[in-house]
Parts: structure tokens; sequence; C-alpha cells
């Protein structure tokens, strides 16, 4: 199989159904575009260890695709570390709804980002070079979306401390993880509060397994809950 070849499509095609996602032919050739790009780039720059085309369609695109099941319509969404464009590019594919921020720390990362953007031809999509911890304090982005996403993070404690600052009120993190708990609060009751980063949230942990490939798949919802004390800041406009 090569990558974005009719099987490479068929693959995110029926994996993506068997998680209850439709994704139409056009879809998935967008998706093989970008697929191209990774790989042509990853020759010279280092986006992503998984080269084998199956494990590319369904470690990258059909995981990523699997966040859309806990998105809301015409959400705004920040793609925290997302390096090739995981999750952000195939949710943008699949959801033109969303309006989708992509941010890497690795300006290498971002120019390709900023490449297959503009091959594939997406709209409502922006990558942006910068550390989450000063884009956090940013006017533009304080504040600013309804849900942080990311695959880049092992610690849950710290993708809380350096994203919670984006959260619109009432945003969620959402972070895309493998099967073992690394955080204890993560087997705390579903819907139980919990503290992270010196913040409140409510808890969910969804649980599916990703086809083809049979990996079991972690999808830990944090959403922020409103605290006393914890309002405008003078300096917010």
């Amino acid at each position: 199989m090569k990558i974005d070849s009719d099987q490479w499509q068929r693959t995110v095609i029926e994996g993506a159904a068997a998680l209850a996602i439709e994704v139409t032919g056009d879809r998935a050739r967008a998706m093989g575009a970008h697929a191209r790009l990774l790989l042509e780039w990853n020759r010279t720059t280092n986006l992503t260890a998984i080269t084998d085309p199956v494990e590319v369609a369904v470690k990258h695109y059909v995981d990523s695709l699997a966040a859309a099941c806990w998105i809301g319509d015409a959400a705004r969404i920040l793609d925290a570390g997302s390096g090739g464009g995981f999750p952000g590019i195939p949710l943008k594919i699949l959801r033109p709804d969303l309006s989708i921020t992509l941010v890497d720390s690795v300006r290498k990362k971002v120019s390709f980002l900023k490449h297959a953007i503009r091959t594939v031809g997406l709209e409502g999509i922006e990558a942006v070079h910068g550390r989450l911890e000063a884009l956090g304090e940013s006017p533009r982005y304080r504040g600013a979306f309804d849900m942080v996403v990311c695959r880049a993070f092992s610690s849950l404690e710290t993708f809380a401390e350096r994203t919670a600052d984006f959260l619109a009120p009432g945003g969620s993190l959402l972070a895309l993880k493998g099967p073992q708990t690394d955080h204890p609060l993560e087997a705390a009751e579903d819907g139980s509060t919990i503290r992270l980063g010196g913040r409140s949230f409510s808890i969910h942990v969804h649980h599916y397994q990703l086809p083809i490939l049979n990996l079991q798949r972690r999808a830990v919802m944090l959403t922020a809950l409103k605290e006393e004390g914890r309002g405008r800041r003078d300096d917010d406009c």
C-alpha cells in the first residue's frame, strides 16, 4: 500500500466508519494529500516517526478523527503541539465548520503546517509559531477557544498548566492518549471534580479502540469549572 493510494484512502474511510465517523471520498483524498506532504517533508524535517502507510492512516488520521465525537458545532479549537498537523488538520478536513489554530514551538514544523494548509486548500485554519506559555498571555489567544486538543503531552498536569489560559468560560481540554493511565486523577470517577495546574475541572475519560490495528486509546476531557475569585483580570479588554 502507498500513501494516498485508493487503498490507503479506503483504510481511512473504513477505519473512521468503525468509530461511527463518516469520511467522504473527497475528504479522504484531502487527507491523502496532507499525508503525502507529511512524508515528503519528513525526509528533512522531523515530523513523524510513523511512516508505514497503514500506521499513518490509522494512528495519525483515524485517531485524530476520533476527537470529533466530543467537539461541538462551529467550535474554536486550539491544537497544542500540532507537529505534523495532528489532530488539527484531519479534524478541519472532516469538519469545515471548525475554526482551528495549530500551535508548535518548532519553526520548521510551523513552516510545514502553513505549506500544507495552502496546498490542501484549507480555510478557517492557521498555524502559529510560539511557546504555549507565551501565547497564553496574549489577549489574542487567552480565553479565545472552546477546546484545546493535543496528542503531544504525556503529563496531564503539564497539559493543564500550559493550556488552561486559552479556554473560554466552560471550555474543555481534550487529551488523546494511549491505554496507560499516567496521572492518579485519571482514575477518578467519571464526572468528578479534580484540580490540575491550580484549577478545577470536571473529568471524563472515554475509552475507544483504533480499528485495523486494534489499539486501545483514551480521550481524557477536562471541562473547566467556574471558581470564585477567578474573573476578569484588570488588563482584560
